[in-house]
C-alpha cells in the first residue's frame, strides 16, 4: 500500500493554512476552496476534511456563504460541444486553468450565462471575489427575465461574496467610524449635558484577564433616554444606539454600524468641541458575515422586563427595521439604489432590480433564521418585508392579505381614507409614514385628524403634522401649514408642543415674516442649555431666510448662553457667524 509522503502532506497543510487564512478574511468560498484542493494533494487529509466540516456546519453564518456549490452544466448540445472542444484545448482541473476555459467561453458565446456562473464560481474558490461579482451580474443580466430563480441564487452569491477581504468596496453592510482630537472634553461634561449618553463596562483583552484598560472609557450614546413608564410602550419609544464612544487621553472615537446614527451622535458631539475640520479621522469597514445584521440590534431594553415584553419589543423592531428603516439605505448590491427604490424599478418592469432585491432580502431571511438568531427575530416573517417591497411570497399564509401595517406604496396608493375602519387607517398611516411618501401619508393624516379615532395615540403627534406641514409649504401656503400646527398641537405631548413651536417658527422664517419668526423663537427661549442650541439654530434660520438683524441678536444670545453649559461648539459656531455677519 502506498503511504503518503511528506511531499504530498507539506502542501496540502499549506492548503488547509491558506484556507483558514480565506475564512478570516471572509472568503468561505475561497477557503472552501482552498481545502478541496488540499483533499485533492492528500486524500486523506484529517485536516482539511474537518476544516470543511466546520465550516458546513458553521451555523452563524448565513446558508448562502457555507452551502456547497457545484458548476452548472451545459444545456443545449451546441453548448456541449462548443465546451467539448474547449476542454479539449486546455486543461480544466485546476482552479485558474478552468477558470480561463470558462473566460473563453463567455468570449465565444456572450450569452452562455452557465459559463459565466461556472466562471464566477472558479473565481470565488480562489478568493478573487471582485471578479466573480462582475460575472454574477452577467448572470443577473442574463437569467432575470426568463429564469429568475437562477438569477436570485446567482445574485444572493454575490451579497456574500462583496463582503469577503479585497472586495470591500463593494460591501454594503459596515461599521463606521470617526474619531477626534479630545479637544479638553470630560466625560462628566458629555453625561451632565446629554442624559442619553450612559457608561458602559470597558473591554477586557480575554487573553490578559488580570489587565484593566484604565487608560479608556466606554460610552453608548442612546438617540433618547429610556422611557419613564416601559411597561406597555411600543418598541418606537425604546432608544438605540446612535455610536459607542471610546474615550482616550487624547481623543474621542466614535463607532457604530448605523451612519445616520453616528452622524446624529457626531452632530451633537460638535456642540462641545466644534468642528475639528481636518483633524477628524473616518473609517468604514466591512462587517463581518456572522454580524451583517448588526445594525438590527442595537436597540437596548430596560432591565428587568419580563420575557413576553422582551419578546414583543424585539418583534417590533425587526419589523421597524426592515419595513420603515432597512429599505430606505442605499445598497451596491442593488446598483446604489435603496430596495424602496428598486422595488419601484421592478414594479415599473426592471426585471434585473427585481431579481437582485429578491436576493437581498433572501440573504437577510438567511440571518434571521439561523439558530443563534431565531429567538430574536421571533419568527419575523420576510414575506412582510417582501409584500412592502412588491416580491412574491414565498408563503402567502405567512401574512394576512389584510394588515396594512406592511403594504407596499401601490397598495397604499390605492387606498380610499375614508373606507378604512379605524384600526386600518391607523396601520395604513403608519405604514406610509415608514416609505417617508407626503404624497401617501397626508391623505391618511388628513383623516385621522378627520375622525380622532380611539388608537389615535398610536400615533406620534410630530409624525401626523409632519407631511401636512410639509406638503403645504411645497404648495407656497404657510398660513394652512401653521393652522396644519394648531390642529394637532391638542393632540401633543409638551416635548411634541414644543417640536411643533420650533416648526411655527420656521414656518414664519421660511415664509418671509421674520419679526413673527424672532418673535416665535423669543418664547421658547431660556438660560438653558436647550436655550443656548435653540438660539444657534434660530439665528441660522433667520439668517438663511435674509433676516441679519433678527440673527444677530439670536446669534449674540447663542455665545452668551453657550460658554455656560460647555457648548464650546455652539459657542465658536456662533462666533463664526457673527464675525462673517461683520464682514458683510
Amino acid at each position: 500500500m502506498p503511504s503518503t509522503t511528506r511531499n504530498d502532506s507539506e502542501p496540502s497543510l499549506a492548503l488547509v493554512h491558506e484556507g483558514w487564512n480565506h475564512l478570516m478574511s471572509q472568503r468561505p468560498l475561497a477557503a472552501w476552496g482552498a481545502w478541496q484542493r488540499a483533499l485533492r494533494h492528500e486524500a486523506g487529509s484529517e485536516a482539511a476534511r474537518k476544516a470543511l466540516t466546520t465550516l458546513e456546519c458553521a451555523q452563524e453564518l448565513p446558508l448562502a456563504a457555507r452551502r456547497t456549490y457545484r458548476f452548472r452544466q451545459p444545456r443545449t448540445p451546441e453548448q456541449r460541444a462548443r465546451w467539448d472542444r474547449r476542454m479539449r484545448d486546455g486543461r480544466g482541473d485546476e482552479l485558474d486553468a478552468a477558470a480561463a476555459i470558462f473566460d473563453l467561453l463567455t468570449q465565444d458565446a456572450p450569452d452562455d450565462v452557465e459559463a459565466w456562473f461556472n466562471r464566477a464560481l472558479c473565481l470565488a474558490w480562489r478568493g478573487r471575489d471582485v471578479e466573480a461579482v462582475e460575472c454574477l451580474d452577467r448572470v443577473v443580466a442574463l437569467e432575470a427575465a426568463h429564469a429568475p430563480e437562477g438569477a436570485v441564487e446567482a445574485w444572493t452569491l454575490a451579497e456574500v461574496l462583496r463582503q469577503g477581504g479585497g472586495a470591500e468596496v463593494l460591501a454594503d453592510d459596515l461599521r463606521y467610524a470617526c474619531s477626534f482630537p479630545r479637544d479638553g472634553a470630560e466625560v462628566d461634561d458629555l453625561l451632565a449635558l446629554f442624559p442619553e449618553i450612559r457608561r458602559i463596562p470597558t473591554p477586557r483583552d480575554p487573553s490578559r484577564p488580570d489587565h484593566a484598560a484604565t487608560d479608556v472609557e466606554v460610552l453608548e450614546w442612546l438617540d433618547r433616554p429610556f422611557p419613564d413608564q416601559a411597561e406597555g410602550a411600543p418598541a418606537a419609544d425604546l432608544p438605540h444606539v446612535l455610536a459607542t464612544i471610546y474615550v482616550s487621553p487624547e481623543t474621542l472615537r466614535l463607532s457604530s454600524p448605523r451612519v445616520d446614527g453616528l452622524e446624529r451622535a457626531e452632530e451633537r458631539l460638535r456642540l462641545v468641541i466644534g468642528d475639528p475640520g481636518e483633524a477628524a479621522e473616518r473609517a468604514a469597514a466591512p462587517l463581518p458575515l456572522p454580524f451583517l445584521d448588526a445594525a438590527l440590534w442595537t436597540v437596548r431594553l430596560p432591565e428587568g422586563r419580563d420575557r413576553a415584553d422582551a419578546d414583543r419589543w424585539t418583534r417590533e423592531v425587526v419589523e421597524n427595521y426592515y419595513e420603515d428603516r432597512w429599505l430606505h439605505r442605499p445598497r451596491q448590491g442593488l446598483d446604489g439604489l435603496s430596495p424602496l427604490a428598486a422595488a419601484l424599478d421592478a414594479h415599473a418592469g426592471d426585471d434585473q432590480a427585481r431579481a437582485k432585491l429578491a436576493a437581498v432580502v433572501r440573504l437577510r431571511e438567511q440571518l434571521g433564521a439561523r439558530p443563534g438568531s431565531a429567538a430574536l427575530y421571533q419568527g419575523y416573517p420576510f414575506d412582510r418585508l417582501r409584500r412592502r417591497l412588491g416580491l412574491d411570497p414565498d408563503d402567502p399564509a405567512s401574512i394576512e392579505p389584510d394588515d396594512l401595517s406592511c403594504a407596499g406604496p401601490w397598495e397604499l396608493k390605492a387606498l380610499v381614507p375614508g373606507d378604512l375602519n379605524d384600526q386600518q387607517l391607523i396601520d395604513a398611516f403608519l405604514s406610509a409614514k415608514g416609505l417617508r411618501d407626503d404624497a401617501l401619508t397626508a391623505p391618511l393624516a388628513e383623516e385621522l385628524l378627520r375622525r380622532r379615532p380611539d388608537g389615535l395615540a398610536r400615533v406620534d403627534a410630530e409624525d401626523l403634522a409632519a407631511s401636512l406641514v410639509r406638503r403645504e409649504m411645497q404648495r407656497g401656503r404657510p398660513d394652512a401649514a401653521l393652522d396644519r400646527i394648531e390642529q394637532v398641537r391638542p393632540l401633543a405631548s409638551d416635548a411634541a408642543r414644543r417640536a411643533l413651536d420650533v416648526w411655527r417658527a420656521e414656518v414664519f422664517a421660511r415664509s418671509g415674516r421674520p419679526d413673527e419668526a424672532a418673535n416665535a423663537y423669543r418664547l421658547l427661549l431660556d438660560d438653558s442649555f436647550e436655550g443656548a442650541r435653540l438660539a444657534l439654530d434660530a439665528g441660522e434660520a433667520l439668517l438663511d431666510a435674509g433676516s441679519a438683524p433678527q440673527a444677530r441678536a439670536f446669534l449674540t444670545e447663542a455665545a452668551r448662553l453657550a460658554p455656560a453649559f460647555g457648548l464650546r461648539g455652539v459657542a465658536r459656531r456662533a462666533a463664526q457667524l457673527l464675525e462673517s455677519m461683520g464682514r458683510d
